[in-house]
């Protein structure tokens, strides 16, 4: 698994749903890997694993290639910077994760309520999405909150 430790659950009758507050965290929207071996990485997520390969983009502008795969409704997104020495046989790394909210001010306020330290609200890359970084009590994890515009 390229170093990231893996495992699936399988419970044997459905999860409880939790009562969420509003501005509560929905859905894992998605989990960032950073790789020093994106063809090991297509291997390993798409072919190994069997996660849908959606897409390989290069963005020259922040000297990323990103893999993007999907499973269910999250997306995994394998990203490759451009332009450094790496060591191919080193291991992926959890780089950030991404939780989807339905209402990004009340979990924004929440957050701030809560002694976070949060960005502001900002304009995401996604089309139609805002975003806000949790800076502190994520495990030294980036992390972010994600609402995207109905469809």
């Amino acid at each position: 698994m390229g170093g990231i430790k893996s495992f699936v659950p399988a419970p044997q009758t459905p999860l409880p749903q939790p009562d969420l507050r509003i501005g509560a965290a929905t859905s894992l929207d998605h989990l960032v890997i950073n790789t020093p071996n994106p063809e090991r990485a297509v291997a390993t997520y798409g072919a190994r694993l069997g996660l849908r390969f959606a897409l390989d983009r290069t963005a020259e502008q922040w000297k990323t290639r990103f893999l993007f795969f999907r499973v269910g409704g999250l997306t995994l997104e394998v990203i490759h910077r451009l332009g450094e020495a790496h060591d191919s046989a080193s291991d992926d790394t959890i780089w950030g994760l991404t939780w989807e909210t339905d209402d990004l001010a009340a979990a924004h306020t929440r957050l701030e309520q809560a002694s976070r330290n949060v960005s502001e609200i900002r304009t995401g890359r996604k089309p139609g999405s805002q975003v806000f970084t949790v800076r502190d009590g994520t495990q030294d994890v980036p992390t972010l909150f994600i609402a995207h515009a109905p469809r």
